[in-house]
């Protein structure tokens, strides 16, 4: 039992790696495209748009890369685990006011492709996975250098 739940934690980290990497990637080429999808949210102003779309792109990428370090494992968990409950918040509150919106999550040209429940389904299934490599983890001991 204990090696079937070793080979979900894998799994889990390296699909949750996976996808943060391939996320951040097209982000970080068109920081103002991004910035334009997170404007499109209505939450925030364009100065802290600008600043969002520098510094999360790189926040998901060292935390997805942090997942397959050991030492960063539970850090990188926690902290994309507060990013998802972030973005689930974000998706929900486009949903209520009826806004259409380029999500900005993988590519910006993501609005017209995916519809709004799909996106909060996925990101909901990310967080839960996040969740329970946190939880799981937390044993683990004997994992710093």
């Amino acid at each position: 039992m204990a090696g079937l739940r070793n080979y979900l934690r894998l799994i889990l980290r390296l699909s949750l790696a996976g996808v943060f990497v391939v996320a951040a990637l097209p982000k970080l080429q068109d920081p103002v495209g991004f910035a334009v999808s997170i404007t499109g949210y209505r939450v925030v102003g364009t100065t802290t748009a600008a600043w969002l779309a520098l510094i999360l792109p790189w926040l998901e990428l060292v935390c997805g890369i942090g997942l397959l370090i050991p030492w960063l494992r539970r850090g990188s968990a926690l902290i994309l685990s507060c990013l998802l409950t972030l973005f689930v918040g974000l998706h929900l509150s486009v949903v209520a006011r009826g806004l259409s919106i380029d999500c900005g999550c993988f590519a910006f040209a993501e609005a017209t492709s995916v519809h709004p429940s799909i996106v909060i389904l996925r990101t909901v299934l990310l967080l839960i996975a996040s969740l329970y490599l946190l939880w799981s983890d937390g044993g683990e001991r004997g994992t710093r250098p």
